[in-house]
Parts: structure tokens; C-alpha cells; sequence
């Protein structure tokens, strides 16, 4: 067995679900072919397909109601079986993939949620979560300490905590100092890379800080701060962020 099976499948579909729509024929493509790679998974679809329809299985799934406002409308009912589910999803990517089905008005009709990126991300939730739950069952096999549930949970309580209070105006002098930070790195022609890796520990730092969790903001602050001490030109910068941190961390 290609132990590379469940690190292609759940990174193909981690990029679909949390990518931009703008992207995601590309993404849907990448899962597609993760599955077609894996000879688990396809051993697990040839073996459903037998015996499942899925034109059949799409007419089953779809429910539909009529709003207090009289407006018509329609949602996706996944099969509760894993291995149908699994499949039905693989279909209708494949639709999409071909061009059989136009994604935006497949997500408008059974996903609305009042805009394209909203309507994505509660595709995301209730189609795509559940098959990538379902595919890494079926390669539970490959690597099983990976996927255990008890390392997870103690993963999940590890990170958990009571959010914490930040006063406002010392997030927004933060902000303000890491803003001009990242307008002097741009002006230092840094490479490609540096510039990916400052703007990546930014975005953490930042979201950490809405997020107000304690352990994660910790973590990412050090990452921040770590990541700039290599750069002097922004050291009396740093030194100011670093004293606002020692009133939160």
C-alpha cells in the first residue's frame, strides 16, 4: 500500500475546502486525482458503484420545501452509508470536473446562503468535511496513529481555552506597528520566500489575536517575533511590540 495515499488525500481535499472559489476546478481536479492514485479508494468506489446509482442517489438526497415567503427551496441530503457517501461525492465532483455541472449555480440551488463565498463554505461544511471523514476512514489503514482519535482529543483539550481580554487599543497599536513592519520589509526587496514567511507569521499573529485563545496566541507571537529578529532594519519596531506583548502574554 502507497503510504503516500492519506497525505495526498487529505491535503488535496484540506486545499478544496479552505481555497478560494476562484480556484476550485483546479482544487477539484487535485482530489479527483488523489483518489484515482489511491488503490484503496478506488477499490472502495468501484465496489459501491456496483451497486449504487447515482442519478438515483442525487434524486434521494435532494429535499426540497417551499419558505414562509413562498420561495422554493432545496438542499443536499448526503447518504448516512460512508461508502455511498464517499462515492456520491466523487460523482458530483466529477460532474463538475467534466463541465456537466456549473458549480455556482449547483451551490446557489442546494447551498445558498446569500452570497458565492457563503454558499461555498456551507458546501464546504456539509458536503466536503463529510467525505474527507469518510476517505480517511477507509485509509485509516495506512498510517492508523495518524488518524487516532485519542491523540486528537488530547490535542483539541491541549488547545483549548477561555478567551482572554485584549484592550482594543493596545490590539490596534499592534496592528499599526506590524502594518509598518511589513511596509519596510516590502521596501527591503527581500525575497520571495522572506516576504511569504513574514506575511504568513503576520496572518497568524493577527487572526490569534481575534481568535483571543491564550496558548495559540503565544505560539504565533513567538513565530512573529522570532521571524523578525533576522531583520534589523525593523529591530526598534519589534522592541515596541515586544513591550505591548508583556501586557497580554
Amino acid at each position: 500500500m502507497n503510504t503516500n495515499e492519506l497525505a495526498f488525500f487529505t491535503s488535496s481535499v484540506n486545499r478544496l475546502i479552505e481555497g478560494q472559489l476562484i480556484l476550485v476546478d483546479k482544487h477539484i481536479a487535485t482530489v479527483l486525482q488523489s483518489v484515482a492514485k489511491s488503490p484503496t479508494l478506488c477499490r472502495v468506489l468501484s465496489n459501491t458503484l456496483k451497486n449504487m446509482s447515482y442519478a438515483t442517489e442525487f434524486s434521494r438526497a435532494k429535499v426540497t420545501w417551499t419558505s414562509v415567503d413562498g420561495v422554493k427551496e432545496s438542499r443536499l441530503k448526503l447518504p448516512v452509508d460512508r461508502s455511498r457517501q464517499f462515492a456520491f461525492v466523487v460523482c458530483l465532483l466529477t460532474e463538475v470536473d467534466c463541465g456537466k455541472r456549473n458549480f455556482l449555480d449547483f451551490l446557489r440551488e442546494y447551498y445558498n446562503a446569500g452570497d458565492n463565498d457563503s454558499n461555498y463554505a456551507r458546501f464546504a461544511s456539509e458536503v466536503l468535511k463529510p467525505f474527507k471523514s469518510a476517505g480517511e476512514n477507509f485509509l485509516r489503514e495506512v498510517d492508523p496513529d495518524s488518524l487516532d482519535a485519542e491523540y486528537v482529543m488530547q490535542a483539541e483539550q491541549y488547545f483549548s481555552s477561555e478567551k482572554m481580554y485584549v484592550e482594543t487599543n493596545v490590539l490596534a497599536e499592534i496592528f499599526a506597528l506590524m502594518e509598518e513592519v511589513r511596509l519596510i520589509l516590502i521596501d527591503q526587496k527581500l525575497s520571495s520566500d522572506d516576504l511569504a514567511e513574514v506575511a504568513l507569521t503576520s496572518e497568524y499573529l493577527v487572526n490569534a489575536l481575534y481568535l483571543k485563545n491564550p496558548k495559540i496566541i503565544r505560539i504565533s507571537y513567538i513565530a512573529y517575533k522570532n521571524t523578525l529578529k533576522g531583520y534589523s532594519v525593523v529591530s526598534d519596531k519589534l522592541v515596541k511590540i515586544i513591550q505591548l506583548f508583556a501586557t497580554i502574554v
